[in-house]
């Protein structure tokens, strides 16, 4: 299961294992708790474990793709102690989403995970009230609003300043969007309804995919991601930015 090339991952993964087993004496964890310490210290120490998809997880370890998919939700429940956690995984599924490619101003997002799904639904809410899942309750369907509130939600506080900056760099000067009672989400909206009209939504989905990837990945023309390693969020906004602001003024 571990590859050579991963002999420390293995250790590591090893040591845990019995450190945890053995915390309240030999056999004492039921079945059903040595079940969730392997699926987690799997998840924590295998490379890729973490990414498969619940069907190749269960090819891996020779089980039913609906046991995998417990095991994980009730993981996820037990670590989700805090919003960085959740901010941090939540990141790694958003990076993810699928740009429809009839309007690629609306994203589709498989969240199999029961905790984040129900994480972004809840962020989702605070703002817009509403969530489209009908489809498959694992499948949320986002416009490129709803997407760039959730992108901007899983920033770090670091990300955040270089996305007020590029904000301030697109030179509009949009009415109260130095006003403490908005917050970031709400200016970039309100900016990009102003700068890209009828083009909003495209805009919100790209710098959405911007924020995200850290600036690596934006949406221009095509559904496919314009990747440009070490851009970074400043730049790759305002080549978003000024990409369908212009498309605004020339329509």
């Amino acid at each position: 299961m571990f590859a050579p090339e991963n002999a420390d991952n293995a250790v590591a993964f090893a040591q845990e294992f019995l450190d945890k087993y053995t915390a309240v004496g030999f056999g004492a964890l039921s079945k059903r708790q040595v079940d969730l310490l392997l699926i987690q210290l799997l998840q924590k120490h295998l490379p890729g474990f973490q990414d498969k998809t619940d069907f190749d997880a269960a090819l891996v370890l020779r089980t039913t793709k609906r046991k995998i998919r417990g095991l994980r939700d009730e993981v996820s429940f037990r670590e989700a102690n805090d919003e960085g956690f959740l901010n941090t995984h939540l990141r790694n599924e958003l990076r993810r989403a699928e740009v429809l490619p009839s309007d690629h101003g609306m994203v589709k997002i498989q969240l199999d995970d029961a905790v984040l799904r129900g994480y972004a639904e809840k962020i989702v809410r605070t703002e817009f009230g509403i969530v489209d899942s009908s489809f498959n309750s694992a499948i949320l369907q986002l416009s490129g609003e709803k997407y760039l509130l959730l992108c901007l939600t899983v920033l770090t506080p670091e990300e955040r300043v270089q996305a007020q900056q590029a904000l301030h760099e697109f030179g509009q000067d949009q009415q109260g969007s130095g006003a403490p009672q908005r917050n970031l989400f709400n200016q970039f909206k309100d900016a990009f309804v102003l700068g890209a009209g009828q083009q909003v939504g495209k805009l919100c989905v790209s710098g959405a995919m911007a924020l995200v990837t850290g600036g690596a990945s934006l949406i221009l023309e095509g559904v496919e991601p314009v990747t440009e390693a070490g851009r970074g969020i400043r730049a790759a906004l305002q080549q978003a930015w000024n990409h369908f602001s212009q498309d605004a003024e020339d329509g």
